[in-house]
């Protein structure tokens, strides 16, 4: 009895563990390009595509009604835009839109919603966003004598660049990410 007053007197003392989940994807290409997102439900969140652990872009990501099949939609950004308090229009109001569009989820080389039962095969769960890198590249402004620039890419530009051409893969947290994926 001792022992099982002792026990439970221990465990309120112990400080409880964080059940916020965080999702990290990791470029395959640049792996100083990653991509940090927060579970908010129904395969979604939102969250930051980083260049060397630093904030370049917002992020949020969702199921779209009706059809299925997920989505993106990048946003310059502010940290506000994280703000799980506030609605999603009270989030984005002083962000700009980049761009927005399929989200898409690979089990290996498997197209995650498109592999029939019979056919499928275990492997690492990847993301591609096809026209990401377009979206980034247009939002970058003109340059400007002796600045970066559209036409003097930086070399966090040009990296970020090359990393959304091709895939993220999960580098802890992403399961629920994956909605189309299976283990």
């Amino acid at each position: 009895m001792k022992r099982l007053l002792f026990l439970s007197l221990l465990l309120t003392l112990i400080p409880s563990v964080n059940a916020e989940e965080i999702c990290t994807l990791t470029s395959e290409v640049e792996p100083d390009v990653t991509i940090t997102l927060k579970y908010t439900g129904s395969a979604g969140g939102i969250g930051t595509l980083n260049y060397k652990n630093k904030p370049s872009l917002g992020l949020d990501i969702g199921i779209w009604n009706g059809y299925g099949g997920q989505y993106y939609v990048a946003r310059s950004y502010l940290p506000e835009s994280l703000d799980e308090e506030k609605t999603y229009q009270e989030r984005t109001k002083n962000t700009k839109k980049i761009r927005q569009g399929h989200f898409m989820n690979f089990v290996g080389n498997q197209l995650g919603r498109a592999t029939s039962k019979e056919d499928r095969k275990s492997g690492k769960l990847r993301a591609l966003m096809p026209s990401l890198s377009q979206g980034y590249y247009y939002s970058i402004p003109f340059t400007q004598d002796g600045e970066f620039g559209r036409q003097k890419l930086s070399k966090e530009m040009k990296t970020i660049i090359d990393a959304t051409e091709g895939f993220f893969v999960d580098s802890g947290g992403c399961r629920k990410f994956f909605p189309y994926g299976w283990d």
